[in-house]
């Protein structure tokens, strides 16, 4: 019975998993966000490229021009997804190696070959394609690869990836910490890693910097802070957050006024601090791991929690965001526990069931705002108090199992 209920589980969340890519209609924000600089550079046009640069980083700007160059003349959808092939290849490609890494492990082929599997077939995966952010996925499987380089003492590697990661979409700060504790071998290796990282990012975004300094100013400026609306006194909150329960419904002037596909707000004293203490709420789960000398296996784990709270606690949360989450959630499965990969599939399944795979602007997901909401902090929250104590207070878990299996034999 166990091992049927297992299977049926399995089934249902793959059948959800697959739901998610219909429908789906590649690349809405693609075209109003990277199309313009990648189509700059397409063309050669530096200045342009510098005087629009959308709110990522430029490193998979550069990785996807090259790919979008011999079909710039085709429809935009086929530009679109060209572009998109590079992206999809390094999830492939983390795929197959933590398939190879499980086996050198030993873990079940089986669990192997189903976490290669959903390294591509996930939420994340359709759900990144659908709002034209392919460079979610790439930077998703930077910052794992980053942390399972550093897991296996390769610096250089470790650098190499988080640099790239770094350069192609800013929250991937989230991942310095883990990369870096997951690099257990001496402060220098660590000092190593960091500093070819940050001339990796400083490299990429020369162009940019040079090129225009004032508009690369106002683009990092806006990716770091929410919208504030044209008196100042609010930000705007999107659905499936913490901060979602504390807002209230803006007016349709407000709406008009502002960016009109959020329809809620918050103070703007609360709106400013939100997206800091997304990326910041990794630091002191990291200084728990550091002073609880943690394995380095378990780093995936922290950058998996890490990614969930950046999530929880973004107040533009969307579906694409957990890409990173999924893929650190999946390698920690895959690599530190016993290999099946039970929590990504809850996850994932939770994920579809949740945000409707239909939703093509933040004004539909805003129409449903609190059937969006609820379900999703109902299993995000306590997925994440979990991650907390499996990651850093293992041996609480243990206790507690070995005490309910005391208690199930003696009721037998």
């Amino acid at each position: 019975m166990r091992r049927v209920l297992s299977l049926a589980g399995l089934a249902i969340a793959l059948a959800l998993i697959v739901r998610s890519a219909f429908p789906m209609e590649p690349g809405l924000d693609y075209f109003t966000d990277a199309g313009g600089a990648i189509d700059s550079l397409v063309r050669w046009d530096w200045r342009g490229f510098a005087a629009n640069p959308p709110l990522m980083g430029p490193a998979s700007l550069y990785l996807r021009a090259p790919f979008v160059w011999p079909v710039f003349a085709e429809s935009e959808q086929v530009v679109y997804m060209a572009g998109a092939l590079p992206c999809l290849a390094a999830v492939v490609a983390l795929g197959f190696y933590l398939r190879r890494r499980m086996l050198a492990l030993a873990k079940p082929e089986h669990a192997a070959t189903l976490v290669a599997v959903l390294c591509l077939l996930n939420p994340g995966t359709f759900r990144s394609i659908h709002w034209g952010h392919p460079e979610e996925l790439l930077a998703g499987a930077l910052c794992v690869g980053a942390v399972l380089a550093g897991i296996r003492s390769r610096t250089v590697l470790a650098g190499l990836w988080l640099g790239l990661a770094l350069a192609t979409k800013q929250w991937a700060v989230i991942a310095i910490l883990p990369t870096l504790l997951a690099l257990d071998t001496g402060w220098r290796s660590r000092a190593g890693a960091a500093a070819l990282a940050f001339a990796i990012v400083a490299t990429l975004y020369a162009p940019m910097v040079i090129g225009n300094p004032g508009r690369f100013s106002d683009t990092q400026t806006t990716a770091a802070n929410v919208s504030a609306d044209a008196g100042g006194s609010a930000t705007e909150v999107g659905v499936a957050n913490v901060w979602w329960p504390t807002a209230s419904k803006k007016s349709d002037e407000e709406r008009r006024a502002s960016v009109s596909g959020f329809a809620y707000k918050q103070p703007a004293t609360v709106g400013r601090l939100t997206h800091p203490l997304a990326v910041l709420a990794g630091v002191p789960l990291a200084f728990v791991f550091w002073r609880r000398r943690r394995p380095v296996e378990a780093a995936l784990g922290l950058l998996a929690l890490a990614m969930l709270l950046r999530c929880v606690l973004d107040p533009w949360n969307n579906d694409y965001y957990h890409a990173p989450f999924l893929l650190g959630l999946l390698a920690w499965e895959g690599i530190a526990r016993d290999g099946w990969p039970r929590l990504t599939l809850f996850a994932s399944a939770a994920l579809v069931v949740c945000f409707p795979p239909s939703a093509r602007s933040m004004t539909e997901l805003s129409a449903d705002a609190a059937w969006v909401t609820i379900p999703y902090l109902i299993w995000a929250l306590p997925l994440a108090g979990y991650l907390a104590v499996a990651v850093l207070f293992p041996e609480w878990l243990e206790r507690r199992r070995a005490a309910w299996t005391r208690t199930t034999v003696q009721v037998k």
